[in-house]
């Protein structure tokens, strides 16, 4: 069973990395895509298209392994710090960010500028959620 909980939490870490290029990433492209030109904006279209892949992969690995790794290892979440509880909200609050900057992203191509102007902002709100992902983990597995 000790491999069987490795193997997930080498996943879940993987998966975790993917996520944060998706994270980071994203708001470069953003960034890029502002003052590209009409020839440079579907490369950039494709390279936003890409992470978003990455990122709606990762977050379903995510949510696959770790509730794995909890009943798993720890059998449930009995005894676990707020950390834990806060880690919980913030991986929701950053799920609903995701999805709802894949219907900016639509938005985007389809031209509509002010889905644009919400992307920046979004995409910052996502690192932050990312970080605090992390350390709200580190907090309660430390």
């Amino acid at each position: 069973m000790d491999i069987v909980i490795g193997l997930l939490f080498w996943l879940h870490l993987v998966a975790l990395a993917m996520a944060g290029s998706a994270v980071f990433g994203m708001p470069v492209v953003g960034r890029q895509m502002a003052g590209a030109t009409a020839e440079t904006r579907p490369t950039l279209m494709t390279i936003a298209k890409g992470l978003g892949t990455v990122s709606r992969a990762a977050l379903a690995i995510l949510i696959i392994t770790g509730p794995l790794l909890i009943w798993l290892k720890y059998g449930g979440t009995a005894g676990f710090s707020v950390w834990f509880n806060i880690k919980m909200v913030l991986v929701l609050l950053l799920l609903a960010s995701v999805i709802y900057s894949g219907i900016l992203g639509k938005r985007v191509q389809g031209g509509d500028r002010s889905a644009a102007a919400m992307l920046p902002r979004l995409g910052l709100a996502n690192i932050v959620l990312m970080l605090a992902i992390v350390l709200c983990a580190v907090l309660a597995f430390g």
